[in-house]
């Protein structure tokens, strides 16, 4: 995302400037779409016993960090196409990239935490609450975005090199990190429960 934003407003600021509208406009459209329909989940997890959502939330976490251990991190593999990049003005294409991003689903993932932060809000909040998290969550990766975009150096990010360093170093670790998080978690609430 960066990649293209970050050069788009160091080439032309307008552009860019549009780009950003674009993309807020994008993340509101998106968290109003996924808070809406979580918070119908977790209204209708609250019609079920304690215990059942409890279970259904170990079974989860478990699932997520041994995906997680094995490397098999629940994504799909799809993104935007990039030919948007030339084919959509600054402003669709901001639309376009901040709602897909936006409804969590359909982006790869590094690690299974979102997963477990969206069954841990769904299964354990009221609504209300769900639907701040997710509210709360979107501005905070749409600001995290506006800044990197406005950043001079912002495209750094996007050099071969450093995803280099990533791929080949971070993300086996931090999936593994990430399993043991969650099954950390679940047998914590596992010994909790009565």
């Amino acid at each position: 995302m960066v990649g293209v934003s970050n050069p788009m407003m160091n080439s032309d600021r307008r552009s860019g400037r549009r780009f950003l509208w674009g993309f807020a406009v994008g993340m509101i459209a998106s968290a109003v779409t996924v808070a809406l329909a979580l918070a119908a989940l977790s209204f209708l997890s609250l019609l079920l016993p304690e215990a059942v959502r409890l279970v259904a939330l170990l079974v989860l976490l478990v699932f997520f960090g041994v995906a997680d251990f094995l490397n098999r991190t629940p994504h799909v593999w799809r993104q935007v196409p990039q030919r948007f990049a030339g084919q959509l003005g600054p402003w669709q294409l901001g639309l376009v990239w901040a709602y897909d991003l936006g409804l969590y689903v359909t982006t790869q993932k590094t690690t299974s935490l979102i997963w477990i932060g969206l069954a841990g809000v769904v299964l354990t909040q009221p609504p209300a609450a769900v639907a701040v998290a997710v509210l709360v969550t979107n501005a905070l990766f749409g600001i995290g975005v506006a800044l990197l975009t406005l950043h001079r150096s912002g495209l750094v990010l996007t050099h071969p090199r450093f995803f280099d360093r990533i791929n080949g170093n971070l993300i086996r670790p931090a999936r593994f990190m990430s399993g043991l998080v969650a099954v950390g978690l679940a047998l914590y609430l596992a010994m909790g429960w009565q």
